[in-house]
């Protein structure tokens, strides 16, 4: 489906997912009254309720991030079996908080596409 929504973009996934759905019919030429109204109030309401990230918001806040991570866990491991204790931890919560923010923007991605593959759909037949 990203792949046929894609081609109706004539963009990457990255980038149709990063654009509110009014902007996203204005790329693609479909008048907004040719739409579905429910289906773009879902879209605008999906868009409305995308996830902010919990770690980074850009690729350099997540290297300097993780470093600062890394840094305090060496540091943390100087500290004997206390320290390693706690650094153990500390890493164990910097990749849950990664892997669920990877999971809910994933998630809000198929989301938005399937809404978009309906909006697209009702103005094609």
């Amino acid at each position: 489906m990203s792949r046929f929504l894609d081609q109706i973009f004539s963009c990457q996934r990255d980038q149709y997912t990063s654009c509110p759905p009014h902007r996203l019919l204005e790329k693609c030429g479909v008048p907004t009254d040719a739409v579905d109204r429910a289906e773009l109030e879902r879209a605008m309401w999906l868009w409305g309720r995308r996830p902010r990230y919990v770690l980074f918001d850009g690729g350099k806040v997540l290297w300097g991030r993780l470093s600062l991570s890394v840094l305090a866990i060496l540091f943390l491991v100087s500290f004997d079996i206390p320290g390693l204790l706690i650094a153990a931890a500390f890493s164990f919560v910097v990749a849950t908080l990664m892997l669920f923010d990877f999971y809910w923007r994933e998630r809000w991605k198929r989301d938005y596409e399937n809404c978009l593959y309906r909006l697209i759909r009702a103005y094609l037949r």
